[in-house]
């Protein structure tokens, strides 16, 4: 923010010292009967080589605001598709350059057509009343996003709130009327119509949500296996659980950007003030600074802006607690990270994933979101599954025994054993030891059944 308004104020410093030059040069009666009053105030000042210079100077400006524009329409096309009002492709970051070269390519096409048609006065006016209105509805939002999310962290304040954007709501849209007619209209139906694909599209419109349930998972899953798509996260709980799972959504490396369309979009809840700033500089992530477990501030971060939610704060009663009002609010995807194993029957009954593997949650996490394959196997989406954990006692009677000759109930399997921080690989010869850490996936019950099995004494 510091450096827009040093930019701003500079630039408008500059801007009113050559208008002043220009006027006190040439009287503003001729300034307002030519086409290029730059150029023309450079041919009258310093001759003919002055008019070049003037010529050469506003071609470059206009080619460095021409550059500005298109960036940043691009980046609004880029931000639409992201966000899934438009299709997934404008969202396509270059390999190399990580630029949205679909949205700039499209972005550059209709310009030159435009600028082609003959008609460039009327498409400025159409361009200046899209730009004027996106200005007044952008300070508009900024009171209604205040009351729906007080607790969401702000780095820039806005001073004298909401004085400074009615102010900008006025000053912006009281050119708008200034404008050609045809443009106020073309703009107006435009507007309109955009408007309308948005509140009709089904994740806006609750009345459009009635879809049964079981189709839309098997059609969200059949997606899910064609493309892995990117998935906004949402983490209560930002100490080192919570980090280290953003840390390996968010993490970047050759492995992973092969088995990912693009990057996760994480978004953090954290009650404490420090972890919060800590969270900020690392991770640069929408974050709200207040109680996971408080229904108010999950409605506050939006069902409709989520696709899970990872409850993964250090307490497993908040957790339990956070998940729960999740499934509440209607989120589909629900994560709890919890180390008692009395929890897993009721979160199961509430259709939540239990993670109870401290040293794995944040590749678990990864797996569910990134590898749809290994979440249909285990049916995680609708949470039938669960990942448990048990410390092999000494007088177990499974110690010394390989895993062949034990009881395991079917419905479940021994995924990974540590031993002496070290992991190895279940397999039917490999034998049980004591103070082994066991790690089972499958339905809570059966899960709690093979625990008991396991931690039961000669």
């Amino acid at each position: 923010p510091r450096s827009i308004m040093i930019t701003l104020g500079v630039s408008t410093a500059i801007y009113v010292l050559v208008v002043g030059v220009m006027m006190g040069v040439v009287s503003h009666e001729e300034l307002a009967h030519t086409d290029v009053p730059f150029i023309f105030f450079a041919d009258r000042l310093f001759g003919s080589w002055g008019r070049w210079a003037g010529i050469i100077a506003t071609i470059m400006a206009s080619l460095s605001a021409f550059s500005v524009t298109l960036g940043a329409s691009a980046r609004i096309l880029y931000a639409l598709g992201r966000d899934r009002h438009f299709p997934m492709f404008f969202a396509r970051l270059h390999p190399k350059y990580q630029t949205p070269d679909i949205s700039l390519a499209v972005c550059a096409g209709i310009v030159i057509i435009f600028s082609s048609s003959g008609i460039v006065k009327f498409v400025a006016s159409v361009s200046d009343f899209g730009y004027l209105m996106g200005l007044g509805i952008i300070n508009y939002a900024v009171i209604p996003l205040h009351k729906k999310m007080p607790n969401l962290r702000r780095p820039f304040q806005t001073w004298f709130f909401p004085l400074v954007p009615i102010i900008g709501v006025i000053t912006t849209w009281m050119f708008v009327p200034a404008l050609e007619t045809r443009s106020f209209f073309l703009g107006g139906l435009l507007t309109l119509i955009g408007a309308t694909i948005y509140l009709t599209k089904p994740e806006n419109r609750a009345e459009f949500r009635e879809i049964p349930a079981e189709i839309a998972e098997r059609t969200r899953l059949l997606i899910s296996r064609l493309r892995r798509r990117q998935m906004r996260v949402l983490i209560i709980g930002g100490k080192r659980q919570g980090q280290s799972i953003a840390n390996r959504l968010l993490a970047k490396d050759e492995v992973r950007i092969m088995f990912r369309s693009a990057e996760h979009q994480i978004t953090f809840i954290e009650e404490d003030q420090i972890l919060c700033d800590e969270i900020e500089r690392r991770f640069s992530v929408p974050i709200f600074h207040g109680d996971g477990t408080k229904k108010e501030v999950l409605e506050q971060v939006g069902v409709e802006n989520i696709d899970v939610v990872i409850a993964a704060s250090e307490d497993d009663g908040s957790n339990v607690i956070a998940a729960l009002q999740a499934r509440q609010l209607g989120l589909e995807r629900v994560i709890a990270v919890v180390q008692d194993t009395e929890y897993a029957q009721l979160l199961e009954e509430n259709n939540v994933v239990a993670i109870s593997a401290p040293w794995a949650t944040a590749a678990m996490v990864e797996s569910l979101l990134d590898r749809p394959a290994l979440a249909q196997l285990f049916e995680f989406g609708i949470g039938a599954a669960s990942v448990l954990d048990v410390m092999v006692p000494a007088k177990s009677h499974v110690s010394g025994r390989p895993i062949r000759d034990l009881q395991v109930p079917k419905e479940c399997v021994i995924a990974a054993i540590i031993r002496d921080n070290q992991f190895v690989v279940p397999r039917g010869e490999t034998t049980i030891e004591e103070d082994d850490q066991v790690y089972f996936i499958g339905p809570a019950g059966v899960i709690r059944q093979a625990c008991d099995n396991f931690m039961r004494e000669n």
